[in-house]
């Protein structure tokens, strides 16, 4: 890019803005909340996905510089601004066609059986995590993922951790609470704690969901209507981030109950797998991983965990990840969209 003094005026400037607009942008949402702060936190927070696809655009030019044609590299001497702004364009349409995939959300569906008694022998139940309310997502994107989920006209909800992503005052000057409350189903809507949660407090946001008619389970189980239980787990970081106790193993919290009705476990990360197919339990749903949000990224999630997107069955366990419905930090997704999952389940007696 030029060396102009005018210009590398604005460079600092971007920059600065780079590194300090986040944290700008959350201190003016606690205490002030003025108009455009989701757009400065949104803007901020792009240089992630910006300094990867800069990089990789640098890279291949300069790999490809070689096998150019000698009229084209001559061409582009002493006009190498030309090759700046091109990479800085491409980039800039991808992140732009990147914001679109958040907002289009995907709807996933699957059809599971399941080998319980039930007074009800069908069941549609919609899973949706990560939608990390409060940070770059604001009132108008909750909206959307929640209008998406109300339209599937759910039986159950499940909502496996990551729900929100700032503190209680925040959340509640932008009138977060007020949209979350339009959720709704007849066998009730159903969360657990994720690790963003618990950097604001898990028991404070926790408080502010049931106040939204959301069902918070920490390391607690609860009977649907007679025929289902419903599990949630704390996630680990409620004692390395928070100091409390350990999580409970899933076998004592399952102490008691009638096997032969189903069980259904939210854990907000697919990491405890093992534990719930020695526990039998009927589905297992997480989030977290964000199936890695853009390329490559999700190339390095895959590896870290076992099964970090989609859906299998493990004996009698059926194992659901979802890549979520909202966005962490950028709020952009490149080769996938965000998505919540629609599940329809037939019980039948074994």
């Amino acid at each position: 890019m030029p060396h102009h003094f005018v210009l590398q005026l604005v460079y600092l400037t971007i920059g600065a803005f780079v590194v300090f607009g986040y944290s700008l942008g959350s201190y003016l949402k606690s205490h002030y909340y003025p108009p455009g702060v989701n757009w400065i936190m949104s803007i901020s927070s792009l240089w992630m996905p910006a300094v990867i696809y800069l990089f990789i655009g640098i890279c291949l030019v300069d790999i490809s510089r070689p096998w150019l044609p000698a009229p084209v590299r001559s061409f582009f001497v002493g006009r190498e601004w030309m090759v700046g702004f091109g990479i800085v364009g491409a980039v800039s349409l991808m992140l732009i066609k990147g914001y679109v995939n958040t907002l289009n959300i995907e709807l996933k569906k699957l059809e599971l059986v399941i080998k319980k008694q039930s007074l009800h022998p069908f069941l549609r139940l919609v899973v949706a995590s990560d939608i990390h309310a409060g940070g770059t997502i604001g009132k108008r994107r909750l909206s959307r993922i929640i209008n998406k989920i109300q339209s599937l006209e759910p039986d159950l909800i499940l909502l496996p951790g990551d729900l929100l992503d700032g503190s209680r005052t925040a959340l509640e000057k932008e009138g977060i609470d007020k949209v979350f409350m339009s959720l709704s189903a007849p066998y009730g809507v159903y969360g657990c704690i994720g690790n963003h949660e618990c950097f604001y407090g898990s028991d404070s946001l926790a408080a502010f969901l049931e106040k939204c008619g959301i069902t918070i389970l920490k390391d607690e189980i609860k009977e649907v209507d007679q025929f289902l239980y419903i599990v949630g787990r704390n996630d680990r970081a409620v004692e390395v981030l928070e100091g409390k106790e350990k999580r409970k193993p899933l076998k004592v919290i399952l102490q008691g109950i009638d096997r032969s009705k189903a069980i259904f476990v939210m854990d907000h990360r697919p990491t405890a797998i093992e534990e719930a197919v020695e526990n039998q339990v009927d589905l297992l749903v997480c989030g977290h991983t964000h199936q890695g949000q853009f390329w490559p990224i999700n190339l390095i999630v895959k590896r870290i965990f076992a099964f970090s997107y989609g859906y299998q069955q493990i004996g009698s366990t059926h194992v659901i990840v979802t890549r979520g419905a909202g966005t962490w930090g950028p709020p952009v997704r490149v080769g996938q969209r965000s998505e919540v999952v629609l599940v329809e389940i037939r019980f039948i007696e074994k």
